[in-house]
C-alpha cells in the first residue's frame, strides 16, 4: 500500500486536518453526531450498491472523523462554577513572570489542566498533586498579534485552567516520568561537566532551547535556523544511521535490528520532550525500516501525519507540527526536481562536490519557500540567509548531536570528546556572528488566508509539474498562461484607492484608547496608546509592550508617520512610551496642554531623545495625506478651564474624511466640551463616532448625537470601577438606531472605507 502511486492517505491526512480545524468553530456536537450517523448509514448502503458517489461520502466522513477526534480530545471537563477537588499527575513545570504554570493530567476527566501556582513551588514531572479550585477557560487574545493563551494551551490539548485555592504534593510518583527526567538530568549534567559551553549541545540533543542564552536564541532566530534546534529528521536520521551501522556486525535478523533501533529512537524522542517534529521523524524512520524496497515519500509523510493527528488532534495547532510537516512535505514533493538538478553536473570529484552543494542549497531553499506563509503568520519575518546558513551550519549540528549524545551517555569515559565539542561550538557561534552581520531579515505582515492558499496551491502545483519527466507546452498552454498573467497584471495595476481600503482599528487596550489609521497608501497614524493604572488595570501590565507594539509588528508596521496624543491621561498616554521606544516615528502631535506627571515627562523626553518632530494642534488645523485622506482638528480652539475635568474637555477632537465619508474621534470629551463644540456649529453628520470618554454618563449629550447622526459607534472600554459604559448611554445609542461596538466585549474593532462605502466587514485577524 505504501508503494502505490495513487497515495490514498494524502487526502485522508488533509481532510482529517480540516475536520480538526472545523472543531474550533461553534457547532452543535449532538447535531454533528446525528448527521454523521446518517451519512455513515447512507455510505454503507451506497458502497453495498457499488455507487460511485460513495467515495465522496467517504471523504466527508473523514472530515467528520477529524471533527469528533478534536471534540473528544477535550475529555470530560465539567461546565460549572463550583469548586472541584481533584488529583493529577504533573507533566510539565514552567516558571512564568508572576507565577508557575504546572500542567497536570487528571484521570477523572481524562484531560489535561493548566494550574497557576505560586512561583518557586517545589514540583517535578512525575509528582502527584491534590488541588481544589474553580475551572476556567483560558484567556483569548483580545487583539491581532497578541499572545493567545487559549490557542497556546489548545496546542497542548489543554482546555481549562485553574488557580487552586488549596494544593498539596502527594507522596506518590509516576516512575516512568521520573526515570525520563532523571535521564535528562544525567545527560545534561555530563555535558555541563565536560564542556565549557554546553548550551548549544544540550539544546540540540535535548530540544531544550532554554539551555541557550537569550543572545544566542535571538541570533539563531535572526538567521532563520531555529529549526536546527528542534529534534527532527536531522537528529533522528543521524542517530538511526549510527545505530544501523553499529548493528551491522551483529548476527541477528534485519527485523530484530529494526525493532531494537526503533525502541532506542523512541527513548530518544521521549528524552527530548516528545515534540511533533521528533514524532514525525520517528514514525517515518519506523515505517522505512519496517518495509523493504523503495517507499513513496509522500505516502510515508501522510501516513505519519494521520497517525499523529489520530493520536493527538491538538498537534494540528502546534507551530512545531505545522513547520515540520510543511518543510518536510515541500522537500519530498520537490525531491525529484532536485535530483534532476544534481544529475546535470559532470561526474567526478569536483562535479559531485558541486552537485551536493547545490542540492543542499536547493533543499534549504525549498524548505524556506514551503514555510513562508507560516513564518509570516507566527513570526512576522523571513530570514533571507536561512538556506545558506542552514547548509553551512548543518555539519556542525551533526557533530554536536552525535558527539553530544555519546558524551551525555558515557560521561567521564568520553571526557576528551568535550574539548572537541567546545571547539565545534565556538566555531559555529563565530560563524553565526559573521552571517548575522549581513542583516538579511525581512519584516512583513502575515499573509491573508486567500493569499496563503494561493501560495501553497502554486507551490504544490509547480512541484507536481517538476516531478514529471517532461512538460509539453503547446499553443493552448501558452494562451492559458498569457490570460492568467494578464488577469494578475490587471489586478496588480489597479489604483491603490480602488484596490485597498482605509482601515480604522480600535484596539482593545482595556480601560483606555488606542486607534490605528492605515491608509490605502500605507501611511500609518496612531492616536493614543492605551495605558495602565493600578486603579483599573492588572498590576505590572504594560499594555504598550503586550498589545500595541505586538499588533504593529503583526501588521508589518515598523514606521508610524504620525502619533497623536488626544490628552495626557494615563489611559491614553502610558502605552505610547513603548511605541516611542520600539517603533520609528515620523512626527508626534498633541494639544500642547501640559501635565505634571512622570509619564508625561518621559513622553517629552523620548520625543527629544529620538529627535522626533513635534507639533501642537488646535481647532482649524488640517493634515492632508496622500490619496485625499484629511484629518481636521475641531477642538480645542482654546483651553477650557474650570470644568469638571479640564484635561478631558480639552481632548483633541479630530474628523477623518476620505471618499466622502467622515469618522469623528472624540478622545475623552465630557459634557462641557461637547456643548462648546456644538455651540460653535462645527459639527456635521458622520458615519462613525468614537463615543466620548469610554461611554461615561458625563458624556451623554443627546443633542451631540443628533447633530452628527452616526450610523456606527465604538466604545473603547475595559474593566473599571467607574461604571463605563453607562447603561443609559448604551440604551440611548440603541434607541437612536446607532450600531454600537464595545472593545471589552468584542476585542479589537475595525472599520473600513472602500470606494465610498463605510462599514465593518471583518476583524483584522
Amino acid at each position: 500500500m505504501l508503494q502505490t502511486k495513487t497515495r490514498p492517505l494524502l487526502p485522508v491526512f488533509f481532510l482529517l486536518a480540516l475536520g480538526i480545524y472545523l472543531s474550533s468553530f461553534a457547532v452543535s456536537v449532538a447535531a454533528a453526531a446525528w448527521v454523521s450517523i446518517g451519512l455513515a448509514v447512507l455510505w454503507l448502503y451506497l458502497e453495498y450498491r457499488g455507487s460511485g458517489s460513495a467515495r465522496c461520502l467517504f471523504w466527508l466522513l473523514v472530515v467528520l472523523a477529524g471533527f469528533f477526534l478534536a471534540v473528544t480530545d477535550r475529555g470530560y471537563l465539567p461546565d460549572c462554577d463550583d469548586p472541584l477537588a481533584l488529583t493529577g499527575r504533573v507533566l510539565d513545570v514552567r516558571e512564568l513572570s508572576r507565577n508557575q504554570r504546572v500542567i497536570v493530567y487528571v484521570p477523572e476527566f481524562k484531560s489535561r489542566l493548566a494550574l497557576h501556582l505560586p512561583a518557586g513551588t517545589p514540583l517535578n514531572p512525575g509528582d502527584w498533586l491534590w488541588f481544589s479550585g474553580v475551572l476556567q477557560k483560558p484567556e483569548r487574545a483580545r487583539n491581532p498579534g497578541e499572545f493567545d493563551y487559549r490557542d497556546y494551551l489548545r496546542s497542548q490539548s489543554i482546555y481549562a485552567v485553574m488557580e487552586p485555592a488549596e494544593f498539596q504534593v502527594l507522596d506518590k510518583k509516576a516512575w516512568f516520568t521520573c526515570l525520563l527526567a532523571s535521564l535528562q538530568d544525567y545527560v545534561r549534567s555530563n555535558c555541563c561537566r565536560h564542556m565549557r559551553n554546553p548550551g548549544l549541545a544540550a539544546a540540540l540533543i535535548l530540544g531544550d532551547r532554554n539551555a541557550l542564552g537569550k543572545e544566542q536564541q535571538d541570533l539563531w532566530e535572526k538567521l532563520g535556523i531555529t529549526h536546527l534546534l528542534a529534534v527532527s529528521g536531522t537528529h533522528i536520521g543521524l542517530l538511526a544511521a549510527i545505530l544501523w551501522f553499529g548493528c551491522r556486525p551483529v548476527p541477528v535478523s534485519r527485523r530484530l535490528k529494526a525493532i531494537v533501533i526503533s525502541l532506542i529512537l523512541l527513548l530518544y524522542v521521549l528524552l527530548s520532550g516528545g515534540k511533533p517534529s521528533a514524532w514525525r521523524a520517528w514514525l517515518a524512520a519506523v515505517i522505512v525500516m519496517g518495509r523493504a524496497g523503495h517507499l513513496d515519500g509522500l505516502h510515508v509523510w501522510s501516513l505519519a501525519g494521520v497517525i499523529m493527528l489520530t493520536a493527538n488532534p491538538g498537534y494540528l495547532w502546534q507551530i512545531g507540527f505545522q513547520l515540520s510537516f510543511a518543510a518536510s512535505g515541500g522537500i519530498i514533493l520537490w525531491s525529484p526536481a532536485i535530483r534532476k538538478l544534481t544529475a546535470r553536473f559532470a561526474h567526478g570529484i569536483a562535479g559531485r562536490l558541486l552537485g551536493k552543494t547545490c542540492t543542499s542549497i536547493a533543499v534549504s531553499l525549498i524548505a524556506q519557500l514551503s514555510l513562508i506563509p507560516l513564518l509570516l503568520k507566527h513570526f512576522g519575518q523571513i530570514a533571507l540567509l536561512a538556506p545558506i546558513a542552514t547548509m553551512m551550519l548543518l555539519p556542525f549540528v551533526a557533530v554536536l548531536v552525535g558527539g553530544g549524545i555519546f558524551l551525555g551517555l558515557c560521561g567521564s569515559l568520553a571526557a576528551p570528546l568535550g574539548r572537541l565539542l567546545d571547539i565545534v561550538t565556538e566555531t559555529a557561534c563565530r560563524l553565526c556572528a559573521v552571517l548575522a552581520k549581513a542583516d538579511c531579515l525581512i519584516t512583513a505582515p502575515s499573509m491573508p488566508s486567500l493569499w496563503a492558499f494561493a501560495w501553497y496551491l502554486a507551490f504544490t502545483g509547480l512541484g507536481g509539474i517538476a516531478r514529471k519527466q517532461y512538460l509539453r507546452l503547446g499553443r493552448p498552454t501558452w494562451c492559458r498562461w498569457a490570460n492568467l498573467a494578464l488577469a494578475v497584471l490587471l489586478i496588480v495595476s489597479m489604483p491603490y484607492h480602488c484596490s485597498r481600503p482605509l482601515e480604522i482599528t480600535f484596539l482593545d487596550v482595556g480601560q483606555g484608547d488606542c486607534i490605528l489609521i492605515r491608509t490605502p497608501f500605507r501611511q500609518h497614524i496612531l492616536i493614543d496608546g492605551g495605558g495602565d493604572s493600578v486603579y483599573w488595570q492588572q498590576r505590572g501590565r504594560n499594555v504598550g509592550l503586550t498589545t500595541v507594539v505586538p499588533y504593529l509588528r503583526h501588521r508589518g508596521i515598523d514606521h508610524l508617520d504620525l502619533v497623536i496624543l488626544s490628552h495626557p491621561h494615563e489611559d491614553h498616554l502610558y502605552g505610547l512610551l513603548a511605541v516611542l521606544e520600539h517603533v520609528s516615528i515620523g512626527m508626534a502631535a498633541d494639544s500642547g496642554q501640559p501635565h505634571d506627571t512622570p509619564t508625561y515627562r518621559r513622553y517629552l523626553e523620548l520625543i527629544e531623545e529620538k529627535q522626533i518632530p513635534y507639533i501642537s494642534l488646535a481647532a482649524g488645523d488640517r493634515l492632508v495625506l496622500r490619496g485625499g485622506v484629511q484629518l481636521t482638528v475641531l477642538h480645542p480652539r482654546r483651553f477650557l478651564t474650570g470644568t469638571s475635568s479640564d484635561l478631558n474637555n480639552n481632548s483633541l477632537v479630530i474628523n477623518l474624511r476620505y471618499q466622502g465619508r467622515n469618522v469623528l474621534l472624540t478622545g475623552d470629551l465630557d459634557l462641557e466640551g461637547m456643548e462648546v463644540l456644538l455651540g460653535r456649529g462645527d459639527l456635521f453628520p458622520v458615519d462613525l463616532v468614537k463615543v466620548p470618554h469610554h461611554g461615561s454618563r458625563a458624556a451623554l449629550f443627546p443633542e451631540f448625537y443628533q447633530a452628527i447622526q452616526p450610523q456606527y459607534a465604538v466604545i473603547s472600554v475595559g474593566g473599571n470601577s467607574f461604571g463605563h459604559p453607562h447603561p443609559e448611554v448604551l440604551a440611548y445609542l440603541e434607541q437612536a438606531g446607532i450600531s454600537a461596538s464595545c472593545t471589552d466585549q468584542e476585542g479589537a474593532v475595525s472599520f473600513y472605507i472602500w470606494n465610498g462605502l463605510c462599514g465593518r466587514y471583518s476583524r483584522p485577524r
